[in-house]
């Protein structure tokens, strides 16, 4: 009796010394996940944003960045995501150029450093016209 009374303890032990450490890599995996798919979903809101704005026959530039926005907002909630129009395009032929950029907090706090993580995407089209 005495020395299954020393095994739960023991086991007690090791589940108290291993559970917070697998805690810790299971939450740095998920952040590490978090920010693999904002970097994604950067890229395509960029590329959303700079294909709706090429076909767009009026205001290229505000049509990009008002789609590359919403598909932003709408494919990760978390974090507010900023568009940029790096080229304006509007003259059939010319580039429109759009950038997506994320700031993914780190939702783990202390135990993983830095953070706020900063992910963003870049695309380019032609100018569409007819």
């Amino acid at each position: 009796m005495k020395l299954l009374r020393h095994r739960r303890a023991s086991e007690m032990t090791e589940a108290a010394i291993t559970l917070p450490i697998v805690l810790i890599v299971f939450l740095a995996f998920v952040q590490f996940g978090i920010v693999v798919y904002g970097s994604q979903m950067a890229k395509e809101a960029a590329r959303h944003g700079a294909r709706v704005g090429s076909v767009a026959q009026t205001n290229p530039a505000g049509a990009a960045a008002a789609a590359a926005y919403s598909f932003a907002k709408s494919a990760l909630p978390i974090g507010d995501p900023q568009v940029e129009i790096l080229a304006p395009g509007g003259i059939v032929g010319t580039e429109l150029r759009v950038r997506v950029t994320y700031r993914i907090p780190n939702l783990v706090g202390g135990l993983i450093p830095s953070g706020p993580y900063e992910v963003f995407g870049e695309a380019t089209a032609r100018q569409e016209g007819w």
